[in-house]
């Protein structure tokens, strides 16, 4: 699959809910390598953010526009 449709499922999954690298790897069946590539880009073009959770574990989710 494309990055460009990846990037685009990534933004769907994240906007029902906030999710950590691991667990948005898990369900959409990549690499946690690949995932982090697509996470990085995201955050970078500033469609995401992430915050901490109480737990320590970052938490990915779509900006806010």
């Amino acid at each position: 699959m494309s990055s460009v449709k990846l990037k685009k499922q990534m933004l769907t999954e994240l906007s029902m809910q906030p999710m950590s690298l691991r667990e948005l790897a898990e369900k959409m069946e990549l690499k946690e390598k690949r995932a982090y590539k697509l996470l990085r880009s995201l955050f970078e073009s500033e469609q995401i953010t992430c915050q901490k959770d109480g737990d320590g574990v970052r938490r990915y989710r779509p900006s806010e526009k």
